[in-house]
Order: structure tokens, then sequence, then C-alpha cells
């Protein structure tokens, strides 16, 4: 019963900590990737049905609020966001939807544990750039509170299984470095480094 509070607390976590980035990217504040938040939202329901054929049930908390929310902000970054046209953004895409339809071949949840995964790091990889060079385009707060509520979706699996464990560790890892250029990258301002925008 424990694991189940805390795969619950880790939706609300989520939930609260995303607040501000969705209501960032609808007053236009941010500018979400759209590249990078379309194959999020649709990875965050791929990795729901990932966890739940793997047998999982606390940590499936994490992944439907993940995709409501990551929804919400990729249909706001179609107005206010950027991205989706060069060379780099069509490859990303493309890597992105290949992860999806080896699920969709495939029909195994470990091998679209490891599709999700590659998939995850192409939908990165335009907001890892942006965050690098333009880090006041991003709502650094959210990255941190989605983090540690990734933390919290691992700890409520309950059990050292690793089927269940990697997609949680690897999006952990995955966000750490965000959250790295956002507060400690070479662009960041020395006085903004504080917990807020």
């Amino acid at each position: 019963m424990l694991f189940r509070y805390i795969g619950i607390a880790s939706a609300l976590v989520f939930i609260v900590g995303d607040i501000p980035y969705v209501s960032d990217t609808f007053k236009g504040k941010i500018k979400p990737h759209r590249i990078t938040w379309g194959i999020i939202a649709l990875l965050n329901a791929i990795g729901f049905a990932n966890q739940y054929a793997s047998g999982a049930s606390n940590s499936l908390w994490l992944f439907g609020a993940g995709t409501v929310v990551t929804g919400l902000i990729f249909v706001g970054s179609l107005r206010n966001g950027v991205g989706g046209r060069t060379r780099t953004d069509v490859t990303c895409l493309a890597i992105g939807l290949a992860g999806i339809v080896l699920w969709a071949i495939f029909k195994s949840p470990l091998y679209s544990i490891f599709a999700n995964i590659v998939a995850d790091i192409a939908a990165l990889w335009p907001t890892y750039r942006k965050a690098r060079l333009h880090p006041e385009s991003e709502t650094r707060i959210s990255w941190l509170v989605g983090t540690f509520s990734v933390m919290l979706a691992a700890i409520s699996v309950g059990r050292l299984d690793w089927r269940l464990l990697l997609l949680p560790v690897a999006s952990i890892v995955l966000q750490a470095y965000i959250i790295y250029l956002l507060y400690f990258g070479p662009n960041v301002p020395i006085k903004s480094l504080k917990l807020v925008h």
C-alpha cells in the first residue's frame, strides 16, 4: 500500500511541477520545442502501455499524468513554441516515430522500453541544444520537480525489477542533463541561479 501512495505522489508532484511550465507556455513566457514535446507526449502514452504490460501498477500514475500534461504543453507549443523545420528536428522526429513503430511491430514490452529510451534521447536533443543556448526559454523549476517525481515513480515500483526500473531511471538521467544545462550551463547568468523560473 505504501508504494501505491508513493506512485500517486509521483503523479501529483509531476502535475504540480509542470503547472508553471504549462502556464508559461500558454502565456508565451517560454518557448518549448515542438518536436520534443510532441514526441514526449506520445512516449508518455507508450510508457504507460509499457509499464502496464510489464506488470507495473504503482508507477502507472506518473505516466498517466505525464501523458495529459505533456499533451497540453505540446498543444501550447504549436502556437508559442519553436522548432520543427530544421534537418535536426526532422531527424529527431523520424527517430522518435521509429521508436513508436518498433513498439507497434514487436508488441514486446522489453523492446518497447528500449525503443522508448532511444526515442526519448531523440526527442530531448533539440531541447538540450536550446537549453544550452537559451536557458531562459525554459521553466527550470518544472524540470527539477519533474525529475524528482520520476524518482518517486522508480521507488514506487517496490522491487528491484530492471524491466520496470529501466525506463524511469533513464528518464532521470536524461532530465538531469537538462537540469545541469538550465542551472549551470555556459549561458546561465550567475544572478539567475535560484530555484525559480
